[in-house]
Parts: C-alpha cells; sequence; structure tokens
C-alpha cells in the first residue's frame, strides 16, 4: 500500500507540473502570438463569397455597370499556375445598361478587430474603378445604414492615375456621412506598380486602425510592408438620429463583411476631368489569397 501511495503521489505532482508547462505555453502563446488564423482561402471554390446582382444605379454612386453572377463577369481560373477569383468589366448590352462586371462578398462577416489581409492584382484604366473594402451586411448595424453602420475602405483607385486611396465612412446616415482622412489626404503616400500583385491588408484594432500595403502576418505579429495610414479611434464616430454620439467605439465594433468590386464610371471617376471619356474594358480584378487572422488574448486560449 506504501508503494502504491508513494506511486500515486508522485504521479499526481508529475501531471501538475505537465499541467503548469502546457498553462505557462499558453500564456507564453498569448503574449506573443495576439493572432489566430480564420481563413486562408485560396479560391479552390466559391464557398466563401456569394455574387451580387444588382444595377449600378443601386449602388448609391450611379456605376455604369450592371453587376452580375454569371461566369461572364465572376469566375475562378488558374492565373500563372494560382487560382484566382476574377471580377471581369465587359462592354455588353445588359437591362439597359452598356457595361457589366462583377462584385462579391463574403458569406459571412467577420470581426469586429483583427488582420485582413487580400492579395490582388488591381485593374487601371479609364472609367474603372476597383475596391477592396468592408461594411456590415446590407450595410446595417445596430447603428443604423450608411454611414453610420461604418464603412472600411481598404484600397480604391480610379482612373489612370498612380494614386491609390484609403478611407474610412462613418458618422450619421447619408446625407449627414463624414470620411476620415478627408481626399486627398486619403491617398496613398507612394505610388503602387498596380500591374503586379500586392497584398492591401487593414489592421483593426479597438484604438486605432493601420491601413498596409504588403505586410505579413509572421509569427503572430505583422511584420514588412508600408504603412499606409493611422488611424486613431478618436477620429471614428456614429451618430444616432438625434444626432449625438453612440459610446465606445461606434461603429467599428461589429462584425463587417468583406467585399470586392470593379465599378465602371460612377460619381467620384467622373468627376475627375477626362477620367470618363471612355471605359477602359474589357478589364480584370484578379483575387489570389484572402487571409483573415483573429485577434486572440489569454482568456480565450485558456
Amino acid at each position: 500500500m506504501h508503494f502504491i501511495r508513494v506511486f500515486y503521489w508522485k504521479f499526481y505532482k508529475i501531471r501538475k507540473m505537465v499541467k503548469q508547462i502546457i498553462l505557462f505555453t499558453v500564456l507564453i502563446s498569448g503574449v506573443f502570438s495576439g493572432y489566430v488564423n480564420v481563413m486562408n482561402d485560396t479560391f479552390q471554390d466559391m464557398s466563401n463569397w456569394i455574387e451580387n446582382v444588382m444595377a449600378g444605379a443601386d449602388s448609391g454612386n450611379n456605376d455604369w455597370e450592371y453587376y452580375t453572377d454569371t461566369p461572364t463577369n465572376v469566375f475562378i481560373t488558374k492565373i500563372n499556375g494560382q487560382n484566382a477569383l476574377v471580377l471581369r468589366a465587359v462592354a455588353q448590352n445588359y437591362k439597359g445598361y452598356n457595361y457589366t462586371s462583377g462584385k462579391v462578398n463574403s458569406v459571412r462577416p467577420w470581426g469586429p478587430y483583427g488582420f485582413f489581409n487580400v492579395k490582388a492584382v488591381v485593374p487601371k484604366g479609364s472609367a474603372l474603378w476597383p475596391a477592396i473594402f468592408m461594411m456590415p451586411p446590407n450595410a446595417q448595424s445596430v447603428y443604423g445604414g450608411w454611414a453610420a453602420c461604418g464603412e472600411i475602405d481598404i484600397m480604391e483607385t480610379i482612373c489612370s492615375n498612380s494614386s491609390g486611396y484609403s478611407t474610412l465612412h462613418f458618422g450619421g446616415v447619408w446625407p449627414n456621412n463624414v470620411q476620415y482622412p478627408v481626399f486627398p489626404s486619403n491617398a496613398y503616400p507612394f505610388e503602387v506598380t498596380w500591374n503586379q500583385p500586392h497584398w492591401y491588408g487593414v489592421e483593426w484594432q479597438q484604438t486605432y486602425m493601420n491601413i498596409w500595403l504588403d505586410a505579413q502576418m509572421i509569427n503572430g505579429s505583422i511584420q514588412g510592408g508600408k504603412l499606409i495610414n493611422h488611424i486613431n479611434s478618436s477620429q471614428w464616430y456614429s451618430l444616432n438620429s438625434n444626432g449625438q454620439k453612440y459610446p465606445g467605439n461606434a461603429p467599428y465594433n461589429q462584425p463587417f463583411n468583406i467585399i470586392f468590386d470593379l465599378a465602371v464610371g460612377g460619381n467620384w471617376p467622373c468627376s475627375f476631368p477626362g477620367c470618363c471619356d471612355y471605359a477602359a474594358v474589357p478589364a480584370q480584378m484578379e483575387i489570389y489569397n484572402v487571409q483573415i487572422w483573429a485577434l486572440t488574448n489569454v482568456e480565450e486560449q485558456l
């Protein structure tokens, strides 16, 4: 009996020690990792995405295209040995429109908070308006419609110039919406080689957002790349119907969809002289990889 008691006592001490080692490892992981990967889509299929079908007049920007879910405008193909989701804009008479194109959003909203990174090749040309952005489903949240619900524009570019833009839209429901940074301060502070693949990312935290070009998540931290914008949470807010600000970091504390589109024409590009003299179609936007990294902490990992 004494032998058995000693054996179980030693077994108990060893088991307790192993638990402490595991707990210490988890704590270290929680402190230094910060993120866990929850999506790494390389477009083997369309299971994570929904094709939008809508007229350009319903976009809120008076676009020239009609978004369809046909293989003409939205499809997966191999490009240089990699799968890519392609959004293709073409000249086509369709339901009273002269152009068709593609727009998709994620099946489910993600966040709030995390690192969202998209590898894509973005077209440039007259009247083209490709975008990578995030909004709550149907542009609605507990704070109301656009832009009280919030919008995160990770990447937009228009026409043939070399500029890219990143912007937050918030405030009240249109027309009481505001944005930050205000044009032209929302322009990328460097030129982009648009005909090459780049990573377009947003680091979405409770107290700030960083917009990145060509940053990567390595060993749980964001490394490399160029910082496009740092936006402190003191810059954003959401207003109720009485014009009062909601508390906390509204509207960016709700889940958002990821959205890709390739618009043709529209209020913004066509406000620039010569930008919409013609439409440079066919044109296509190629998305190769979407990575989502959720924020973690010790309590969640335990």
